[in-house]
């Protein structure tokens, strides 16, 4: 699975990435990616998907240990643009 990072410029210490409702589980940023307000890319080995439907999400931490939030836990969201929680997403194994 390869994924990507926006942030602030904040310097991160780590991505995690959830299958279904399982524990975390550490993903690889990519060190070509490092650049301060670039996109950060990260790969995840996803090991023996089984057939059907899942729910993938990924998080981040940046070095300050402030953990990406979920959209119960995002505060003052006023706009589409402000959105900065995790954002899980169904996939399909066949």
């Amino acid at each position: 699975m390869l994924g990507f990072v926006l942030n602030d410029g904040t310097p991160l210490r780590l991505v995690e990435v959830r299958v279904d409702d399982g524990p975390w589980q550490a993903a690889t940023l990519d060190p070509s990616t490092a650049a301060k307000y670039s996109w950060k890319l990260f790969t995840y080995a996803w090991k023996g998907p089984t057939p059907g439907e899942h729910t993938l999400v990924s998080r981040v931490t940046d070095i300050n240990g402030k953990v990406q939030p979920t959209s119960e836990e995002l505060e003052n969201k006023k706009t589409f643009l402000e959105d900065n929680a995790q954002f899980p997403r169904s996939v399909m194994i066949g």
